[in-house]
């Protein structure tokens, strides 16, 4: 049995420490490698269509809850008003024209594969709406795409619909038009309610203008719309007492948020907050992001509010939650738009992320995939602890016939997770903090210890000389 690179000291520094680290633990072939030749990726995308074509059972899975995971469709938008000083991800720079090509390629694209009759025969449980920033979109761009959307695909009744982007620009008649067409989830990039911080960040609301801009777009949605937001903790100058006073207490006593994602802050190499904190300092060390981890969830747990993973909480019921679990834990996910991916029929999709390519894909009649992959089977078992670590436990005996003893009370002992009830394990806060890393040392241990010591050893091998060549 294969223990040793996946054992955690008992010492909660050391414990820090280690999972602290970015070298990831071994599970090289989780994902599948890259493709000796690439494939043909418009036959490729014929070939799911005939599958899903075949699919005619009707069986659906709104949030999981039926014999199969639920089918999402993902939309990117691939323009922002601005460079956000946190963002790894920012392409485009918003232009009328631009957008509005854009938005007519992607009626184009989701036609074809509405004519194609891929995807038409199951309902579509969940829709997002990325980026990006969606909400740059004119009134009635939005309306285009959602109305669209609703023409040509079965979309569930019970589906979650949601609309990401900024406060900033979102107007009345943009937030009427979504939901109108039939968008039932906005989610918000807040990151901080503190007007400096904000500022500082590339957001151009005050504290005030965001709290009343908030409670307006809910006056308009009531109860046909979740708002939901993203707040960041270990910006750069914020201090501790202000991240639970000034925003986590805020989202509870203040704000019309019907749910939020808290966040440890993410430093991309190159992204203009890296240069912030040589000027205005605050790095928060690995602990004191932990305490304000866990300080957070307990305050909104004792709130009222509901935990629906380990960064997420909803107030009510409107917030479900949907995408952010799936999206881990292995629904098929059909992608829309420019650098938009998902994961079809065992295939890994990603579409091109040049405009300027994905326009003439588009006017061409293709589906604009720039890379796929197929998927190995040992992929599945990545989704499902996925799946479980999100929701913030894991359930040995519904694993693979891996003997999961050692690390389970090993990592009990390290306080990453504890015995909830007989043969369930729920992660704790220092747990959770750290369930990326967790999810991932999880995944090496069941990948090194469901094959023989042999072909462990031998893909270890493998590793170290392509390290070597490379």
């Amino acid at each position: 049995m294969i223990t040793a690179p996946f054992e955690l000291p008992v010492e909660r520094a050391k414990v820090i420490e280690k999972l602290s680290a970015k070298a990831s633990a071994p599970h090289g072939g989780m994902m599948g490698d890259p493709p000796k030749e690439k494939p043909d990726t418009e036959k490729v995308w014929k070939s799911l269509g005939k599958e899903e074509q075949g699919t005619s059972d009707g069986r659906q899975a709104t949030g999981g809850e039926g014999d199969r995971p639920p089918l999402v469709f993902y939309v990117h938008v691939p323009f922002c008003i601005a460079r956000c000083a946190f963002c790894g991800f920012y392409r485009n720079q918003t232009d009328d024209e631009a957008m509005e090509n854009y938005t007519r390629h992607l009626l184009k694209e989701i036609d074809r594969v509405a004519d194609e009759g891929v995807f038409t025969k199951r309902p579509v449980d969940i829709v997002y709406f990325g980026g990006g920033t969606p909400t740059a979109l004119t009134a009635d761009q939005l309306r285009r795409l959602i109305t669209r959307l609703h023409e040509r695909f079965t979309i569930s009744p019970k589906v979650e619909f949601t609309i990401e982007g900024r406060i900033y620009n979102f107007d009345d008649e943009r937030v009427r038009a979504c939901v109108d067409s039939g968008a039932n989830r906005f989610s918000f990039g807040v990151q901080s309610f503190e007007t400096e911080l904000r500022r500082l960040l590339g957001r151009r609301n005050s504290r005030e203008e965001l709290l009343e801009r908030l409670a307006r777009i809910k006056e308009i949605c009531g109860e046909r719309a979740a708002l939901v937001a993203d707040l960041i903790y270990g910006l750069p100058g914020q201090t501790q007492a202000d991240w639970m006073e000034r925003n986590v207490k805020t989202t509870h006593l203040d704000s019309a948020l019907d749910g939020v994602d808290i966040y440890s802050l993410k430093i991309f190499p190159g992204s203009p907050i890296e240069k912030m904190f040589d000027s205005r300092g605050g790095r928060w060390s690995e602990e004191e992001r932990i305490r304000r981890h866990a300080e957070a969830c307990d305050y909104l747990v004792s709130a009222g509010w509901k935990q629906l993973s380990t960064t997420h909480f909803g107030r009510n019921a409107l917030e479900r939650n949907l995408y952010n679990h799936w999206a881990m834990a292995g629904a098929e996910m059909v992608p829309f738009g420019c650098g938009a991916g998902g994961s079809v029929g065992g295939w890994s999709i990603m579409q091109t992320g040049d405009l300027a390519d994905y326009l003439e894909k588009v006017e061409k009649g293709l589906k604009p995939i720039g890379m796929c992959m197929k998927l190995p089977p040992a992929a599945s078992v990545r989704t499902a602890l996925a799946g479980q670590l999100g929701y913030g436990w894991f359930e040995p005996a519904s694993m693979p016939q891996v003997d999961y003893t050692p690390i389970v009370k090993n990592w009990a002992s390290a306080c990453v997770w504890t015995e909830s009830e007989p043969g369930r394990y729920r992660l704790t806060r220092l747990g959770e903090y750290f369930q990326p890393k967790v999810l991932s040392m999880l995944i090496g241990y069941t990948m090194a210890n469901s094959m023989s010591i042999g072909d462990a050893l031998k893909m270890a091998g493998q590793k170290l000389m392509a390290k070597i060549r490379g």
